[in-house]
């Protein structure tokens, strides 16, 4: 069984390239699998700096314009190869036995979707943002290794280090484009309604290398928060307790001073920033840093429901509950 790795990436020419040497050696015959680059509008010689690559597996990079995550993936999978789609990001060392784990995993023939590991790469710096990725993303991670558990959610289905049959994507006619964020929780939903079966694969392991900072942290979140309002307009049956538990299951109390908080951020933010700072400052001490986590989660969760209130969503929650 051939496999196509595909790597979407956006000026990140270093990272991508780190990415690479650890595909390059990976312990799959190089005769099996192939890698396809997306270069997505990228502005820093990404290209020109991988063209003169010449791996032992067959390798190619193409550019397009700027269309994001989902226009970048859509591109890999129509141009790969082989009947087997691999898809990680631009900023992933992959262990040696990531892309043997996957085509193992779909040696039965059955509709799955695939998903590996993912942790924290530990030359990442450390930060309160880092340390958020490492007690929510890394957290979610080991529990699933500890547990032993193949079973996934759609809402934990992450194409950043998953794989798929290309005739199941075909038929699920790719990724939203229109979605710049949360594409992989839309693709998720529509694979999972036609019976396709999430498989959580451990042994597939990609160290994240983490460099974004508190603030990127928040655009992220009201960017979120956008996408959120998206789907749940195109999927209102598909909302449940899942990533936006915290929503329902707060006390009524908790609900109410976030809501006021969401109305007033950057009054908000006048408290919670100091908090995230002395975090960053006393890193090493574990109590302060655990505030600037807590401060920064707040703040995230904060500026996503600011956002989602100005859109139009005064609520979302179970199923066939959503308001608009």
């Amino acid at each position: 069984m051939g496999i196509s790795v595909i790597v979407p990436t956006f000026n990140r020419r270093e990272l991508v390239r780190r990415t690479l040497d650890t595909l390059f050696a990976q312990s799959l015959p190089p005769s099996r699998f192939e890698i396809i680059v997306v270069v997505d509008g990228s502005t820093d010689g990404t290209a020109e700096a991988l063209s003169s690559l010449r791996p032992a597996c067959r390798f190619r990079v193409i550019e397009q314009e700027n269309r994001g995550l989902a226009g970048a993936r859509n591109t890999g999978f129509r141009a790969a190869e082989t009947n087997l789609l691999l898809f990680l990001d631009d900023d992933m060392l992959c262990d040696s036995g990531l892309v043997a784990a996957h085509v193992a995993a779909h040696r039965a023939g059955v509709r799955i979707a695939a998903f590996g590991a993912i942790f924290l790469s530990p030359d990442s710096r450390p930060s309160v943002a880092a340390e958020c990725f490492n007690r929510e993303i890394g957290a979610f991670h080991l529990d699933h290794k500890a547990l032993a558990d193949a079973s996934l959610h759609e809402d934990e289905a992450v194409f950043s280090n998953s794989s798929i049959p290309r005739a199941l994507l075909a038929e699920a006619g790719g990724f939203d484009e229109s979605f710049r964020m949360r594409e992989d929780l839309e693709l998720a939903v529509r694979l999972f309604r036609s019976g396709v079966q999430a498989r959580y694969i451990p042994d597939a392991v990609a160290h994240q290398y983490y460099d974004k900072s508190s603030a990127d942290l928040i655009r992220d979140s009201e960017a979120f928060a956008v996408a959120d309002t998206m789907f749940a307009r195109k999927h209102p049956e598909a909302l449940d307790s899942g990533y936006l538990s915290w929503l329902t299951q707060d006390p009524p109390w908790k609900k109410i001073l976030r809501r006021i908080a969401a109305l007033f951020p950057v009054a908000a933010d006048c408290i919670l920033i100091p908090v995230c700072k002395l975090g960053e400052v006393f890193f090493r001490v574990s109590r302060i840093r655990s505030l600037g986590v807590r401060a920064l989660q707040m703040r995230r969760r904060i500026h996503w429901l600011h956002v989602a209130l100005k859109l139009g969503i005064s609520r979302l929650t179970m199923p066939g509950k959503s308001s608009h």
